[in-house]
């Protein structure tokens, strides 16, 4: 049996200021099940009420709660890397794949987390440095660094190594590297595979390439990969941010050292959530 959870740290999707309601609907329906709710200062802001920043949020709290979509949820989750805080997701968005709460489950699972019926998934992140001429910048990924092109003609040729030896040199419009848990996410789309979120792999899936040669690749985590590209690009993390790579960079990725810890019902299925929300396997 997992402690109890009786202390949320509230993250609310950003630029929504009707979040309020459903907000107070929910922090309510969590303190009724003995369940105390802070929210973080930003959200607090956008709906007019009072908060406490994020380091404090991670440190007084027992897990994290998003309350938005599964975007909210991965950039809540990039956001705590290194406080070792769980999250999980009240979904408001659309899809919800990753945020498996709906606001009118929150009495039910706010009892699962005070008997600690409740289970912690562990997400493998990525940890990417760019080298530069003047020093380095290191970031966190859940579902997936995008190198891509910035002009919308031509190609982007990205070079690979692995492990410091030479293995491929892309020519396609960009190049996927995600985790099994972005498998589901822009990977799917771009034709790559899917797969269970909790193995340990790097995904490489290059978006329109042009050569025939040049398929979706699955990796053991034990690499290190390095990217040089010949043009200046962009990297999209998680399809949030954006951090710009010039042509003299190097892009080092590999396994971050902490994982993400997802909260989950203990009664969650994977490939049912998959068949529901992607009607995978219908005729």
């Amino acid at each position: 049996m997992n402690p109890s959870i009786l202390k949320v740290g509230a993250i609310l999707r950003p630029f929504t200021p009707d979040l309020k309601e459903p907000f107070l609907k929910i922090q309510k329906a969590f303190q009724e099940q003995g369940v105390a709710v802070m929210l973080e200062d930003v959200g607090g802001e956008m709906i007019g009420l009072k908060g406490i920043g994020f380091k404090e949020v991670c440190q007084e709290a027992d897990a994290l709660l998003s309350v938005g979509g599964d975007g909210t949820l991965l950039s809540t989750l990039r956001r705590a890397y290194g406080y070792e805080i769980p999250a999980f997701g009240i979904n408001t968005g659309h899809l919800g794949f990753l945020t498996a709460i709906s606001p009118q489950d929150v009495p039910e699972f706010a009892q699962m987390l005070v008997k600690g019926n409740y289970v912690i998934n562990e997400h493998m992140m990525l940890e990417a440095r760019i080298q530069t001429k003047v020093g380095e910048k290191v970031f966190y990924a859940l579902n997936e660094i995008l190198i891509s092109k910035k002009k919308i003609s031509g190609m982007l040729k990205i070079y690979a190594k692995i492990q410091g030896e030479p293995f491929n040199v892309y020519r396609a419009d960009a190049l996927i590297v995600g985790t099994p848990t972005g498998s589901t996410a822009y990977n799917i789309g771009a034709g790559g595979s899917v797969v269970y979120p909790f193995c340990r792999n790097i995904l490489l899936t290059p978006i329109s390439p042009h050569s025939l040669t040049q398929r979706p690749m699955v990796l053991s985590d034990e690499f290190g990969l390095e990217f040089s590209v010949a043009s200046d690009c962009m990297l999209v993390v998680d399809g949030q941010e954006i951090v710009e790579m010039n042509k003299e960079d190097v892009l080092l990725i590999r396994p971050a050292c902490l994982s993400a810890k997802l909260i989950q019902k203990s009664s969650r299925s994977y490939f049912r959530v998959l068949k529901a929300k992607f009607k995978w396997g219908e005729e």
